[in-house]
């Protein structure tokens, strides 16, 4: 697999329960900025790095086909108008011309996340619309409410633990704030960002997402100064609704590929 770091795993004990809060946490702003992109009806869609496929299955409701990839996609649903492959974006080409491709949560974490775009930009049809969606570290305080100050100290601590965790897996903190630019040096136009923005309770699927993580980044951090113990009580901590932090922000960019210039 040559999306080498990337730290959570399809194929995890967690998968399920990280695609289902990703799905209740990301699903709506993400139709809705689908939506703000054009009229899906007829048209042929690429969701890439499709998890458990939500999104996807939601475009083929839509959509005259699409093709949903993953390099671990045996979480994608069947639908009659939804073709699944085992593809890694960085290293394949995907097949064909494509009026919409979409990858949430993606390009940020690849150390060769350029490379990947290139080939997104690639399979657009003239016309076709790139958008993508990545998380962005709120500025100020993570922690907003919590029980206790050892709780509220406990998930600084645990931000701090999983950013570098992350980071060391590859993931770019820049990524978000960049990519509009590197739309541009690909060439694509129409360029437009749209950023989401909460606080998250404990319980909520914000939380659920960051619980659902810690058992698949244990190791990195344990390697970054938190115990077991510390691991435990971030977990009961991200389920108590006495907490309160600063989400991650969810940054989505679109662009378009150049239509063809008309007969002179």
């Amino acid at each position: 697999m040559s999306t080498r770091g990337y730290a959570f795993d399809n194929a995890s004990d967690q998968a399920g329960e990280h695609h289902d809060a990703l799905a209740d946490l990301l699903d709506e702003p993400t139709r809705a900025a689908l939506g703000q992109w054009g009229d899906l009806t007829g048209r042929r869609c690429l969701e890439v790095a499709a998890g458990a496929g939500s999104i996807a299955v939601w475009l083929a409701d839509r959509a005259a086909e699409v093709v949903a990839t993953d390099v671990a996609p045996q979480h994608i649903p069947t639908h009659p108008r939804l073709v699944v492959r085992r593809q890694d974006i960085v290293t394949d080409q995907p097949p064909g011309a494509f009026d919409l491709v979409h990858a949430r949560l993606l390009l940020g974490h690849l150390p060769r996340r350029e490379e990947a775009l290139r080939r997104m930009v690639a399979a657009l049809a003239p016309g076709g619309t790139l958008l993508i969606g990545e998380f962005a570290l709120p500025p100020g305080d993570f922690v907003s409410s919590a029980p206790d100050e050892t709780t509220a100290d406990l998930l600084t601590r645990y931000l701090a633990a999983h950013t570098a965790t992350l980071v060391a897996s590859g993931l770019d903190l820049t990524w978000a704030q960049r990519a509009p630019e590197v739309f541009a040096a690909a060439g694509l136009v129409e360029i437009g960002s749209h950023t989401t923005t909460g606080r998250w309770r404990g319980g909520d699927p914000g939380c659920r997402l960051l619980r659902a993580g810690i058992p698949q980044l244990r190791a990195g951090l344990l390697a970054h100064g938190l115990t077991d113990a510390d691991l435990a009580a971030t977990i009961r901590a991200f389920d108590d609704p006495r907490v309160v932090v600063d989400g991650f922000h969810f940054v989505q960019v679109g662009g378009r590929a150049p239509r063809r210039s008309g007969p002179a």
